[in-house]
């Protein structure tokens, strides 16, 4: 079974129709959606796959909304319910689809030891650089990722976010993922040459810390490049999407894909980038990390 663990939140998105006007009005149309890499992974592989989420909310209405939304797509919800209120992202999407984010992750912040009955039956946990940020959720994952390695278990991890490399700063930041100890490495081409992973076709010097890892390096429009032992070991085209509006989550889908074709259809890169691709595509026409129903 698929576990995620990490954060869930409340998205406020913001689609801009027109340039911003500095200290006025601008144009935009809302929409309040499930929001939270982990919770969207969790989100898009729960029609797909069993899928079980561990994540944390606030006691508010906000915390009620995200776990219906969750359990309307399949997924089990093991649930922490904290006094912080529940996470918040405001995500200010241009007219090219491009994100800019305002985070105030609230409770994920505060998630706690997970209980050894809530890790039962995960044999594929996905975690993200999210969970990392702070205390108590940093320790809580890096322990469910041992947990689960110790009964034979995979991992992936989501490098997830510039933002959390320059938090913690680099030398922190790659010695808790080595703690993690990933057999799947997911990050766009900015977060694989930032921490040294890959560039391009050439791997990185610090992919050797990893070295039964299968790093998926992913690059927009272009081709994902998938690393393995070290080396380049497939170059998957991506192709092209009829409808770019907000490319919110597509990463997300494209994990969420990914780790359902690995338990579906078994480790072939190829097919397993191809059915990630797919997902992604799907999802960039809608608003935050959505699809249909």
């Amino acid at each position: 079974m698929l576990g995620v663990i990490g954060d869930i939140v409340q998205d406020v998105v913001v689609w801009q129709e027109e340039p911003v006007r500095h200290a006025s009005d601008t144009k935009s149309t809302i929409h309040i959606t499930r929001g939270g890499s982990a919770a969207n992974v969790a989100a898009f592989a729960g029609p797909r796959t069993p899928t079980t989420f561990i994540g944390s909310v606030g006691d508010d209405l906000a915390g009620f909304a995200l776990t219906k939304d969750l359990e309307q797509r399949g997924v089990t919800v093991k649930m922490q319910v904290h006094s912080a209120p529940t996470g918040t992202i405001v995500v200010q999407i241009d007219d090219a689809g491009e994100r800019n984010m305002f985070p105030s992750r609230g409770a994920s912040g505060e998630l706690e030891t997970i209980d050894e009955q809530w890790l039962e039956g995960i044999d594929l946990l996905h975690i993200t650089a999210y969970s990392l940020e702070q205390e108590p959720t940093r320790s809580s994952v890096i322990d469910a990722a041992k947990r689960v390695h110790q009964r034979g278990g995979k991992v992936c991890f989501d490098l997830s976010s510039l933002f959390t490399m320059d938090l913690l700063g680099d030398e922190l930041y790659l010695a808790y993922v080595k703690e993690i100890d990933p057999d799947f490495l997911s990050a766009n081409s900015d977060e694989s040459e930032r921490m040294d992973l890959a560039q391009g076709d050439i791997p990185g010097g610090n992919l050797k810390n990893f070295p039964h890892a299968t790093l998926l390096s992913r690059n927009g429009a272009e081709a994902t490049r998938v690393f393995r032992e070290g080396k380049l070991c497939a170059v998957v085209p991506v192709e092209p999407a009829p409808v770019i509006r907000d490319l919110t989550g597509a990463g997300d889908a494209f994990n969420a894909g990914y780790l359902v074709s690995y338990i579906a259809d078994g480790d072939d890169p190829v097919v397993n980038v191809r059915k990630a691709h797919q997902l992604a595509r799907s999802v960039l026409a809608y608003p935050g990390a959505a699809e249909p129903l």
